[in-house]
């Protein structure tokens, strides 16, 4: 197990932040203080300058980062070396995903791979694309799964992993909602409910547009959320149409609660990411996630 007081100081350094650190650790900021008091003790040398308005590394302090980088890094590779030679599969996945792929994508294959791994103990955080994408850079999360365009930073490495499609959606009494195709154009000046901008859903729409001369930014939009369900809940309502992916609306659809407007243009598909840290060392039930998910999605 990597070392306590390297690991509080490792999420300290990075955060830059004794609070975010006690936030993102399950612990109290008196105890990352004390921590950190005792590897200054240890090594009588200061590892962080207080300042007026924060906290910054000392030139010590950003020496031991770097040795505790690769300490950690030789950690988890001891770790995947002897469960790897006793074939044990075991320990704890953390994984991220937005919101259409942690709702409808990722439950079926998680029980499958729950089901062929009992050992291993999974935690799922569900947010929109933009946060996963921040989630995995800073090492938070194992694994990432994001939709939409693809925005992975250098520092990450991305993976094609199926996809869907997004529909644009209408109460059923509307008179957009009929079977002929609609122009993208004759949709702008529609009242709309989106979700938020930094959403893979949001991202997907707005290059669906830009590809075909039409721009996002023109669109009356009288509303924005962030939940798929809330989005579902307003355009019954009638507030206005929106886009979303095919799997969230399936049952409405079917059910004639929802219509789906066809577009002149075609089918707005997209496809799912996976998304990990290149600098860091995956764990091997990561490694053997990673694995089993490639064979459940076509790529």
């Amino acid at each position: 197990m990597f070392d306590i007081q390297l690991e509080v100081f490792k999420a300290v350094a990075e955060k830059l932040s004794f609070s975010q650190a006690a936030h993102d650790l399950h612990i109290s900021q008196s105890t990352v203080s004390q921590h950190i008091q005792s590897l200054e003790t240890r090594y009588r040398t200061k590892l962080f300058d207080r300042l007026h308005r924060g906290i910054a590394l000392t030139q010590a302090g950003s020496r031991l980062l770097t040795y505790v980088i690769e300490i950690e890094r030789l950690y988890v590779e001891t770790d995947n070396a002897m469960l790897e030679m006793q074939g044990t599969v075991g320990g704890r996945l953390h994984i991220g995903a937005s919101l259409t792929t942690g709702e409808y994508m990722l439950p079926k294959i998680l029980v499958n791979f729950s089901q062929l791994y009992p050992n291993v103990d999974i935690v799922m955080e569900i947010f929109n694309t933009e946060q996963i994408t921040s989630m995995v850079m800073e090492g938070t999360i194992d694994v990432g799964f994001t939709e939409g365009p693809e925005l992975a930073p250098g520092i990450l490495t991305s993976l094609f992993c199926g996809g869907d499609e997004l529909v644009i959606i209408a109460p059923p009494n509307s008179p957009l909602a009929k079977d002929k195709p609609v122009p993208l154009h004759t949709l702008v000046s529609e009242h709309w409910v989106l979700r938020e901008t930094t959403s893979g859903t949001h991202r997907s729409l707005a290059t669906f547009f830009s590809q075909h001369h039409c721009d996002i930014t023109a669109l009356n939009i009288v509303m924005q959320l962030g939940s798929t369900q809330a989005v579902k809940e307003a355009v019954r309502a009638g507030i206005g149409i929106a886009a979303i992916s095919h799997f969230a609306v399936a049952e409405e659809v079917k059910r004639g609660d929802l219509k789906v407007i066809p577009l002149l243009e075609g089918s707005i598909r997209r496809r799912f990411t996976i998304l990990y840290h290149k600098k860091k060392t995956l764990t091997y039930v990561a490694e053997t996630f990673l694995n089993f998910v490639n064979m459940q999605c076509p790529t």
